[in-house]
């Protein structure tokens, strides 16, 4: 009967779900060649009147000037050094937390510390920014450096390692936990102590993807917005000193998004110039952190054949007569003849290191918590909740924020779910592999990697601009196109592997009885998969709500002293979100202001750990 089925389909082509299926499959790769053809096109405008050479080789960055200068390198030399400190911070704390989580770790800590550590990926840019500029940069100048400026390099460059951390943690222990047993027993059959049988055998194993985790980390911190927006001054520098004040190339978007930027200008092309250049560099990393990951999984099999073929050879080799001693086995010989209490302490340092290493983002959260609560908890009453943002502290509230944020969080969410899970449906059903789906998975993983900033300058061109007449420009709408746009990949990866995890069981059981892949996908696949999709949603969700960037690319006010009317009008209107009002306020350099910033974090945080928590909770019922 399924033959039958599959017969008919074939005749009569493809059935009008698949054709739709398929249109919302390749939606990434229409995002991703939108972006260059636009990214592309202004750049090339923009070296139509400024000189490529002067461009890559003036040590000056002063576009605002009557006589301009476009130096790139002032920014990129401020975007290398808070990459750098943040990789100094983050890769190992990421290797040894992982490696604590992976190895050493009882079930009831490594819940704990898992927690903790992904609760870092859910507080936004905004919130690292004020704990960099509030907290850590006071607390450096007092404790350590008294010469550190109030913006600087290294307070931004920590904060993002600590953003970045959770990547590098998570992908390290993934890669550990799925190693074969066998390796470890190996080693541990060679009388080798853990941390011997980590560092000699495991770690190495493990290296591509770790690689590829650093590589994933590093897009993530050149990417990032608000932390040096916030905290590093948006001063243009060209100094690899620390303790001064610089500007990178998103906190220059940022600075000139602040504005209103006319359209066709220099200043214009200018930020789609260094955005681009930020695409380019982003998109390098994130291919060559997939490219990673799939080569090794690939490999994974092969090497364990080899491996089995080479012990077999070692052994043929000794049983010959054969002085023969790999390098990593001529290691462990020496290893054994060493004295046991060194090897015993080194043990211990590395259990203890790791678990130092995972409770950062236990320590992080306590100090962040106890900071903004003593800050900004005693601002929050009925008042701060019910009113517009205002120039007395005392009658300033977060009214506008969260209307606003409430309007585009629904406007999204109506948006992306059809088309996420659509797209994710093409992908897990439907695909076949040739060069164009690869593409296509590339183009998600890019999309899911690449700094949000350069969703803001699409949607500034493509929804503000070019369909102004439609969205009204800076509205409302435009803001929450480009969140969906933004939030999409996410929905997609998390769709995909919600309905991969159903199995092959269910869809061949309901092809034995005659149902065509659209009733499988309807009756069986789709109900089942259905929680890991909502969670997928909400993961997606979470991520709009806690967007700045690029909601200031395309317009977000500073304040609004209204509430956008249920109807069309509504949609075209100005607008403010929560973390955007959060930001402004973080501009001002009073107190009073200040603890407004903070006591909007506490709500803003509470929002978002409410939704985590719907979201562990279903996780919980799908593991259950």
């Amino acid at each position: 009967m399924y033959k039958t089925s599959s017969v008919n389909l074939i005749k009569n082509g493809k059935s009008w779900q698949e054709i739709c299926f398929t249109i919302l499959g390749y939606i990434p790769i229409i995002i991703t060649f939108t972006i260059f053809s636009i990214f592309i096109t202004q750049t090339w405008q923009f070296f139509q009147e400024v000189s490529i050479f002067d461009f890559f080789t003036s040590k000056e960055w002063t576009p605002n000037y009557s006589n301009a200068q476009f130096g790139i390198i002032v920014l990129l030399s401020g975007t290398f050094l808070v990459t750098l400190i943040s990789l100094i911070v983050a890769i190992p704390l990421g290797i040894l937390a992982g490696i604590y989580l992976a190895e050493y770790a009882s079930n009831k800590w490594r819940g704990i510390l898992k927690i903790s550590l992904e609760s870092l990926n859910g507080i936004p840019g905004v919130v690292y920014g004020y704990f960099a500029l509030l907290f850590l940069t006071p607390f450096l100048q007092a404790k350590f450096f008294p010469s550190l400026g109030g913006f600087n390099a290294l307070s931004a460059g920590i904060c993002i390692g600590i953003l970045i951390l959770p990547i590098i943690v998570a992908l390290t222990e993934e890669a550990l936990i799925y190693l074969s047993p066998e390796l470890r027993n190996s080693g541990y059959a060679l009388a080798l102590t853990k941390q011997e049988v980590i560092r000699l055998i495991l770690l190495p194993a493990i290296f591509p993807k770790v690689l590829s985790a650093i590589t994933l980390a590093t897009s993530v911190a050149v990417g990032e917005t608000m932390i040096v927006s916030i905290a590093s001054g948006q001063k243009p520098n060209l100094t690899l000193n620390p303790f001064d004040s610089i500007e990178t190339i998103t906190s220059f978007i940022i600075r000139v998004s602040l504005g209103t930027v006319e359209f066709d200008s220099i200043m214009f092309k200018t930020i789609f110039t260094v955005g681009f250049i930020l695409f380019l560099a982003t998109f390098l990393l994130n291919t060559l952190s997939y490219w990673l990951q799939n080569n090794q999984e690939k490999n994974e099999n092969t090497n364990k054949i080899n491996s089995t073929i080479f012990n077999n050879n070692v052994i043929q080799k000794k049983q010959d007569n054969f002085f023969y001693t790999p390098p990593v086995e001529r290691e462990i010989v020496n290893l054994k003849s060493s004295i046991s209490f060194p090897r015993i302490i080194l043990d211990r340092t590395l259990k203890v290191s790791g678990f130092l290493a995972g409770i950062v983002g236990i320590v992080f959260l306590i100090i962040l918590l106890w900071d903004v609560g003593e800050t900004g908890f005693h601002r929050i009453n009925w008042t701060f909740l019910t009113s517009f943002a205002s120039r007395r502290v005392e009658d300033s509230g977060i009214l506008a924020g969260l209307v606003g944020s409430l309007w585009l969080f629904i406007l999204s969410l109506i948006m992306v779910v059809p088309l996420g899970v659509g797209s994710a449906i093409y992908l897990e059903e439907y695909r076949k592999n040739n060069a164009l789906n690869r593409f296509l998975e590339v183009s998600i993983a890019n999309l899911a990697a690449i700094p949000t900033i350069i969703y803001g300058l699409l949607g500034l061109e493509i929804f503000v601009r070019l369909l102004k007449p439609v969205t009204g420009g800076y509205s409302i709408l435009s803001g929450a196109l480009v969140l969906t746009v933004m939030t999409l990949p996410t929905l997609i990866i998390t769709s995909r592997s919600a309905l991969k995890n159903v199995g092959k069981t269910l869809r061949q059981g309901g092809y034995a009885v005659g149902m065509t892949k659209e009733q499988v996908l309807q009756q069986l696949v789709i109900p089942r998969a259905l929680p890991g999709i909502i969670t997928g949603v909400l993961i997606a969700q979470i991520r709009a709500l806690a967007e700045t960037a690029a909601l200031i690319g395309v317009g977000a006010k500073a304040s609004v002293r209204f509430l956008p009317p249920l109807s069309w009008e509504g949609l075209t209107s100005s607008y403010t979100t929560l973390p955007v009002q959060i930001f402004y306020w973080l501009q001002n350099p009073r107190e009073e202001i200040q603890s407004l910033a903070a006591a909007a974090i506490i709500v803003l945080v509470v929002i978002l750990l409410i939704l985590n928590l719907i979201s562990l909770l279903i996780r919980a019922s799908i593991n259950n």
